[in-house]
């Protein structure tokens, strides 16, 4: 499930547990998509309060308190360009909107450059990055972390080896802490990105993702 906001969750698939791949911090499971479901991902929004961190709860002890709030008559669509200065998405959330190819945000982030953050909400480390001109922008940047979660980055890739792609997945959320029109010079952008680097403490393995 996804969070649209407050309490509701939208539904976006449904996975019978098949292995316990025995990672400690990690997801620990694989899953096979259930397929019968599918006509429901995107369309039901469930209410629920979730006062804990965990990621991954006991389907069990939590049924009874999940209350199916409303099914759509079609895949749930809030998802127009909110504003360089409040965009938080979850990675499941970016990959709806760039791969449903949603005009609004494809313009917004095709023409800017930015420095963003990701954030680890599992242990709260964070990885500041850059979109430039050579990276191919913002749009482009975001894209290539929908596709291996990591975009090139040694301590993502290092991530990603050692608790899999789908801890990506269930607990990586996007941000951008500033953006830029395409005239600015990479140069700025870079400098920005090492002084949110600092400010966040992002190259200490303690606080952050950032190598250098």
């Amino acid at each position: 499930m996804v969070r649209v906001k407050g309490d509701i969750y939208l539904l976006t698939t449904v996975k019978l547990v098949t292995e316990e791949l025995g990672v400690i911090h990690g997801i620990n499971y694989a899953g096979k998509e259930l397929k019968r479901y599918r006509p429901l991902y995107g369309r039901v929004l469930i209410k629920y309060h979730k006062d804990f961190q965990a990621s991954v709860i006991n389907a069990e002890s939590k049924l009874e308190k999940l209350v199916v709030s409303q099914v759509l008559p079609d895949v749930y669509k809030n998802d127009g360009f909110p504003g360089y200065d409040s965009v938080c998405l979850s990675y499941q959330q970016l990959k709806l909107v760039l791969e449903k190819d949603k005009s609004e945000w494809i313009t917004a982030l095709s023409n800017q450059k930015a420095v963003y953050l990701i954030r680890d909400v599992s242990n709260g480390k964070l990885y500041v990055g850059s979109a430039t001109s050579k990276n191919g922008m913002l749009l482009d940047r975001w894209r290539s972390y929908i596709s291996n979660g990591h975009g090139g980055n040694k301590c993502l890739q290092e991530l990603i080896k050692e608790a899999g792609f789908e801890y990506v997945k269930k607990n990586f959320q996007y941000s951008i802490l500033e953006n830029y029109n395409s005239r600015v010079d990479d140069s700025f952008i870079l400098r920005r990105e090492s002084w949110w680097k600092k400010v966040f403490d992002s190259r200490n393995k303690k606080f952050g993702y950032n190598e250098n």
